[in-house]
């Protein structure tokens, strides 16, 4: 299990407060030890949904103002975040 980071999201968590940082980073890291471990997203414990549209196969993590999109590959189990952002600018 891997989790990448593409460069739109590397940008924003440069930029970001460290406090929303970290608050991204263990949630990300509960998406991965649940996957790895129980082989399910936890849906019910974060805010995450499944995508659609143009957006399908992706999925939302919803943290605060902050909005995390992802992959994740079912055979590897590996989670790539494609884009994090505030609300208004992660669906552009």
């Amino acid at each position: 299990m891997a989790i990448r980071f593409r460069k739109k999201a590397i940008k924003f968590l440069e930029k970001a407060n460290p406090e929303d940082v970290e608050n991204i980073r263990e949630q990300i890291n509960q998406i991965a030890i649940a996957v790895e471990e129980l082989g399910v997203i936890p849906f019910t414990e974060l805010d995450i949904k499944k995508m659609k549209g143009d957006w399908e196969g992706f999925y939302r993590l919803r943290i605060g103002k902050n909005r995390v999109i992802f992959t994740l590959d079912s055979d590897s189990r590996d989670i790539e975040v494609y884009v994090i952002g505030a609300r208004g600018d992660v669906y552009k």
